[in-house]
């Protein structure tokens, strides 16, 4: 028992040297000014993506060890099209998000390691946000990438008005702008979310608005500056179904006028089924299957891909119990080599127990990450695993 304890805190301290290590590295860099341009400036692979995440790694660096909430992610944003990132809780969705827009709470938090190449039309010029300083990105977040949160409660201020709070968000990115345009330009956006009495609202407190008109308000701020990019984490959550139906309404509606692209991240399948032109499925940090939606729903290939679908409630069959993908994520903290998902698939073989297996391309637009594919017997796979 004391062999036990003298071995753990020796994790414990060479935990904290680690730690200690990686945060005096990102305060290092943190504290850089004048940062020439020729550091983050880089190509976009497809000019026609607007974001392109490249071997994307976040970690947090805790206590008890590194969390790899997100460990070599890669996939496009193209632009004006939606991308639907699907997946458990845990699995790195909103990490992937936090990560593009910036915002990690470090220094625990951190990009580790990869690209997030961003196609900067208003500039004419391709730059690294995971490379970005500080100012650059702030002329960016909110302005060009905007992010609709997951809670309206918690994003907005309970102390001023959703008209300052609006108004703000126009001013930092316009400070010439007349203080009369952005009020009109607040009440603008207002109207342009399905709020009636938006005069009225401006004036109101996140308090006094009801689930609905706070997530509304929230998509009005997102919107303001008419990004290029917006990032729907959970919009519809906690929401009735009649509420959501518009508010996913009024993001499509929006994403044609303005031009934009959309990453939505939900659970809701559904959701993803009626917005998304592509599906990236995420678990414990890696992507395990992408896709155009078709693909996605009608010839799912990834075990746990095809799990999600049949978790999914169909209409008119009559069924005593949904279905659940047995067992449990894996814990974030050193993670196996081998597949995370290999302990609940039912088809686990012994090469499971090998390298996590890499993306496999079933067609230019489809990849899957399973060794059920590694073989090009991919039609007939389909067949077996969840293809119709």
């Amino acid at each position: 028992m004391a062999i036990d304890k003298k071995a753990q805190k020796e994790k414990i301290r060479k935990i904290k040297i680690y730690n200690n290590k990686m945060y005096k590295e990102y305060e290092k860099v943190n504290k850089r000014r004048n940062i020439p341009e020729s550091e983050y400036l880089t190509q976009m692979q497809d000019p026609k993506n607007l974001i392109e995440f490249d071997n994307l790694r976040s970690y947090f660096y805790t206590d008890v060890g590194t969390v790899k909430a997100v460990d070599g992610v890669s996939f496009a944003i193209p632009m004006g099209k939606t991308i639907g990132v699907v997946g458990e809780s845990g699995c790195g969705k909103s990490v992937t998000s936090l990560s593009l827009m910036r915002l990690l709470q470090g220094p625990q938090g951190q990009i580790a390691g990869g690209q997030i190449r961003y196609n900067q039309i208003s500039k004419k010029r391709a730059v690294d946000i995971a490379k970005l300083p500080r100012k650059e990105m702030e002329k960016i977040r909110g302005n060009e990438i905007a992010m609709i949160f997951q809670e309206p409660m918690t994003t907005l201020n309970p102390v001023f008005t959703i008209g300052n709070q609006i108004d703000e968000s126009i001013l930092l990115h316009n400070p010439k702008m007349p203080k009369s345009e952005v009020r009109e330009r607040t009440i603008e956006m207002l109207k342009l979310v399905g709020i009636a009495r938006a005069e009225g609202i401006y004036e109101s407190y996140p308090h006094e608005l009801s689930g609905g008109m706070r997530q509304r308000v929230v998509i009005a701020m997102a919107l303001s500056c008419n990004p290029q990019l917006i990032i729907a984490d959970e919009p519809t959550t906690a929401l009735d179904v009649t509420i959501q139906a518009q508010i996913l309404d009024i993001l499509r509606d929006l994403k044609d006028k303005i031009n934009a692209s959309i990453m939505l991240i939900t659970h809701d399948l559904g959701v993803v089924a009626e917005m998304a032109d592509y599906v990236v499925v995420m678990y414990a940090g890696r992507i395990v299957e992408q896709g155009t939606a078709k693909e996605i729903y009608h010839q799912p290939l990834h075990p746990y891909t095809v799990g999600l679908m049949k978790s999914r409630p169909i209409l008119n069959e009559d069924i005593d119990r949904l279905y659940s993908i047995p067992g449990n994520v894996p814990n974030p903290i050193n993670l196996p080599k081998s597949c995370y998902f290999k302990n609940r698939c039912d088809k686990c073989m012994e090469k499971c127990n090998g390298d996590y297996p890499g993306l496999i391309s079933v067609s230019p637009t489809h990849k899957v990450s399973c060794y059920l594919y590694d073989k090009g017997l991919v039609s007939d796979k389909k067949a077996k695993v969840g293809g119709k």
